[in-house]
């Protein structure tokens, strides 16, 4: 693998995985429109890594007020100020079902969806259910957050281990249509992105064979670019969502979508 390829790769990796654009889907069509070879493990492995250390920086402020106010010291940054231990608790809640659906989808899906057709479907869908988000202004903050909506966005948060489906652009809708702040909505939705992409990561991680002969330069390169985008696009993310302009990827999938259905159709 060159330096550049492992750079775009890098790029490639941070803004899918954080924007609403599913970065499986992705990875599904450039495969095959441009027979791009698959990734190697363990690259995928290191990518993985440094968008989840991006998030990790982004937040950190407020992962160290949840962890300190876990012992009752309340923390001053909202949306969870004052409700640390809820908000752990919610985290784990909502990755059970993510867990589950995504053990389910690897086991016996995953060689039924990573098609052209599946996938264009799906970012559709996806650009469909973003569209729903436009205009939306709901209200409810962490103290009315309940262990159902924690649960319901964990189920959306593992229905998007399909490729195609967006995992921040279902779990952000999902929060915002069970009525959740916009800002508690993004939030939370980074914050359960932590555990899920490690578990993930970590079954990547059993793939990977040997790193014998290989030239970690690039492989740290794509990390580096990785981890600097991730950060970018998780401060993007925040600010459309704030500024309700989440919904006008929906402009982006909608094409995209349907270009790979066509060509899918009248392509042969």
């Amino acid at each position: 693998m060159s330096y550049l390829e492992a750079i775009l790769l890098g790029l490639v990796q941070a803004f899918t995985e954080f924007l609403p654009v599913s970065s499986s889907g992705h990875l599904v069509l450039t495969q095959a429109w441009w027979g791009e070879h698959e990734v190697d493990a363990l690259f995928n492995v290191l990518l993985h890594t440094a968008t989840t250390v991006a998030v990790l920086l982004y937040f950190r402020r407020e992962i160290a007020e949840i962890v300190v106010g876990l012992f009752g010291s309340a923390g001053k940054t909202p949306p969870f100020a004052g409700f640390e231990a809820k908000t752990v608790w919610l985290i784990v809640v909502a990755n059970v079902p993510t867990a589950l659906l995504g053990l389910v989808v690897k086991v016996f899906f995953e060689d039924h969806v990573s098609t052209v057709p599946f996938v264009s479907s799906m970012l559709l869908i996806t650009g469909g259910l973003l569209w729903l988000e436009r205009g939306r202004d709901p209200k409810r903050k962490m103290s009315e957050m309940t262990l159902t909506d924690a649960l319901v966005i964990g189920v959306a948060q593992g229905v998007a281990v399909l490729p195609g489906l967006s995992r921040s652009g279902l779990t952000i809708v999902t929060a915002m249509m069970l009525g959740l702040d916009r800002l508690l909505a993004v939030k939370f939705s980074l914050l359960i992105s932590i555990p899920a992409i490690l578990g993930a990561t970590l079954l990547e991680a059993l793939d990977v064979n040997s790193v014998a002969g290989l030239s970690f330069g690039p492989y740290l390169s794509g990390m580096v670019v990785a981890a600097l985008a991730g950060y970018g696009a998780v401060h993007l993310i925040l600010v459309l969502v704030d500024r309700k302009h989440f919904f006008r990827f929906a402009f982006y999938l909608w094409p995209v979508g349907l270009f790979g259905l066509l060509s899918h159709w009248f392509g042969r």
